[in-house]
């Protein structure tokens, strides 16, 4: 049985048939792929060099604590 997939990113302004989108959803994906793209500039995160998932998940603790910390003191 085929499920209905929701369109999350918009569409291009040119395209003649407009897609609907959910513009909230689209602001919070928005978000959390800006925040991944924050964390990949640490090298361990961007190449996973991890090899459980319980180490993999420590490091994103740890660059999400400095990119907070670098926040904070930027305010």
């Amino acid at each position: 049985m085929p499920t209905q997939i929701k369109a999350v990113i918009p569409g291009r302004s040119n395209r003649r048939l407009q897609i609907q989108y959910d513009r909230a959803l689209y602001k919070q994906r928005n978000r959390i792929e800006r925040m991944f793209g924050h964390l990949k500039i640490n090298r361990a995160i961007a190449t996973r060099y991890d090899q459980l998932a319980n180490s993999f998940l420590g490091m994103v603790h740890l660059a999400t604590a400095r990119y907070w910390l670098k926040f904070v003191h930027a305010v």
